[in-house]
């Protein structure tokens, strides 16, 4: 299995009272990617909790394999959240291992 994890930063401009509401938007638009992009497993997010982390959000993603990955780095359903989201995030990490 392929996991890919995403940790952002929301912009500043972006209000802390929102942030919730935000995450809990990208959590269903990426669950509905679930079934509907090769490969996708399982997909959700999360707001970060700790007080003392740099990032925001988590995005968890499983894959069947590293290509499917890849795949849905140019799915529609992924770009389409990416445009909306670009003016929304000021930073991110990407991390992507196998288990």
């Amino acid at each position: 299995m392929f996991k890919h994890v995403v940790l952002w930063q929301f912009s500043p401009h972006i209000p802390r009272n929102e942030w919730k509401d935000l995450v809990e938007k990208l959590n269903q638009q990426f669950s509905a990617m679930v079934g509907q992009v090769d490969g996708l497993l399982k997909a959700e997010t999360g707001l970060n909790l700790s007080p003392d982390g740099d990032h925001h959000m988590i995005l968890y993603t499983e894959f069947t394999c590293r290509e499917a990955m890849e795949a849905y780095q140019t799915h529609p359903l992924h770009l389409a959240v990416k445009e909306q989201m670009k003016d929304a995030v000021a930073g991110r990490e990407v991390m992507d291992y196998l288990t």
